[in-house]
């Protein structure tokens, strides 16, 4: 190894860290992106459920099943009609600095009510 190579990996590594630093940050709002959405089907699946037994209050089902980082400004809807529903909206936390405020994720479940005929008689 030359004198003038010497600390030639350590400079290198240094310039590498800010990119690395922001695929860390990346994968990181990737897995939050994706914990948000399971929530969200999963809080409608759970109001939507609620509804159809008709034992409680939906949007208290949907907040048991969410964790507690997304509870804020969570929003549960009931549509009837045809085929009645529930829906779930949440914000996805943001971690890039300068975000305040991340998009919103919804989902939508449907129910049947248990007093229905089922199909087949």
């Amino acid at each position: 190894m030359a004198v003038k190579d010497r600390g030639q990996a350590s400079i290198e590594l240094l310039g590498a860290i800010p990119y690395l630093a922001i695929g860390l940050l990346a994968a990181l709002q990737l897995t939050i992106a994706a914990a948000t959405v399971q929530a969200a089907s999963a809080a409608s699946r759970a109001a939507a459920r609620t509804v159809s037994q008709g034992d409680g209050d939906p949007e208290t089902s949907a907040r048991r099943s969410v964790p507690d980082w997304l509870e804020d400004g969570m929003q549960v809807s009931l549509q009837g009609g045809e085929s009645p529903s529930v829906r779930v909206t949440l914000q996805m936390p943001i971690i890039v600095p300068g975000l305040s405020v991340g998009p919103e994720v919804s989902r939508t479940a449907w129910f049947e009510s248990e007093q229905a005929v089922p199909p087949w008689g």
